[in-house]
């Protein structure tokens, strides 16, 4: 099977980018893999990479111009199948889709400019032409099947662009457990705490991600401040200067840290006690899985893809999208050790059945499906 896939960018980093990395290059094992990207982390005999030469700024142009150099380097080979990694595309057979920016835009248009109003007018401009694009993708008389992370994004997807359900499949996102996992022992955690320059004896939530107002970052810092002895990590990029200041009001600032992007994000979850990501939008989650698989109690909002792991009170706690709630669930794992200690390994219990092997073989087997079905 010979495919083109149209993804902005695959690398071991970042969300859906690390997603096509981990799927396509298993995929690439058994399959002839063209990836036509602005950047590509992934090689082997069987990948071969077109780039795409565009300007990265504003988002809305970008992602025009990307589509249509995209579109015609794709014109110019053969394939099997062409997928779209979330709307990257003009058009394709399939889309794997991670967002459904139509339904985020509906309910938070404009929650990811941050704090200003200039930003958030921006913002809610550049996600309505960005959602526009998505709808005509997803209308293309040209699409064959949809490839979903989470049953809630199948559902997003059907409400906002009439998708039939049976043209959509879920297949979640994964962990790689060799990468993700809990620390060996105590003592190797407080060894890592101490490698990191993290605190040894207090109970350290862990906040993971980028785009922080909309994963709710301030009711994380809220709550630490009302939970003395408490400190938060912050791994990720985001408006530092702005969080920086609100754990300073809040009287935290020496509590909580922002290290910013990491290579190696698993260290930090392996040191910490919990985590904490009450986002108010999801589609699955990768953090969250990615901390569990460390051994994570997960504090967050029952939402898309989380919802088809997260267990409330087994594996971690749903919490509603404010400060007191979040602090409500910290403190009960902070007063019941025990509680913490069979949520920590229920949550990698719950990481063993998301595998990437798993996910990329499911992937590979539906692409060759919808290849079968229209006779290609």
């Amino acid at each position: 099977m010979r495919l083109g896939v149209i993804a902005n960018r695959v690398f071991r980093m970042g969300g859906m980018e690390r997603a096509s990395a981990e799927v396509f290059s298993r995929i690439s094992s058994t399959e002839l893999v063209t990836i036509i990207a602005t950047q590509c982390e992934i090689s082997g005999s069987r990948i071969n990479w077109l780039p795409v030469r565009v300007i990265r700024r504003p988002a809305a142009l970008n992602q025009a111009l990307f589509a249509r150099a995209a579109r015609s380097l794709e014109r110019s080979g053969t394939y099997d199948l062409t997928v779209s990694v979330d709307s990257a595309a003009v058009d394709a057979d399939v889309v794997i889709a991670h967002f459904c920016l139509g339904a985020f835009t509906a309910r938070f248009g404009g929650l990811r400019g941050g704090a200003s109003r200039l930003r958030r007018a921006y913002q809610r401009v550049a996600e309505r032409s960005l959602a526009h694009h998505e709808r005509r993708l997803y209308e293309s008389p040209r699409l064959r099947g949809v490839i979903a992370v989470s049953q809630g994004l199948k559902r997003e997807l059907v409400e906002q662009y009439g998708l039939s359900e049976k043209k959509i499949r879920v297949i979640p996102n994964g962990v790689d457990r060799e990468v993700f996992h809990p620390a060996a022992s105590p003592e190797a955690k407080l060894a890592l705490r101490r490698e990191l320059g993290l605190p040894e004896t207090a109970f350290l939530a862990v906040f993971m991600g980028g785009d922080w107002d909309r994963k709710g970052l301030a009711d994380v810092i809220r709550a630490i401040a009302k939970i003395p002895g408490t400190e938060l990590v912050v791994v990720g990029r985001g408006n530092t200067p702005a969080f920086q200041k609100l754990a300073e009001d809040e009287g935290v600032g020496s509590r909580v840290r922002f290290v910013g992007i990491q290579a190696e994000p698993q260290r930090y979850l392996a040191a910490g006690d919990a985590f904490a990501c009450p986002s108010r939008y999801e589609t699955f989650s990768m953090s969250g899985l990615e901390a569990a698989a460390c051994g994570l109690p997960l504090v967050v909002v029952r939402t898309n893809g989380l919802e088809d792991f997260v267990e409330h009170g087994v594996n971690g706690y749903f919490v509603e999208t404010n400060a007191e709630s979040v602090r409500e669930a910290l403190e009960r794992l902070i007063a019941n050790p025990e509680l913490r200690a069979s949520m920590s390994a229920a949550a990698v219990r719950t990481a063993a059945r998301f595998d990437w092997g798993d996910i990329a073989a499911a992937t590979r087997d539906a692409l060759a499906e919808i290849a079968r079905e229209n006779g290609r």
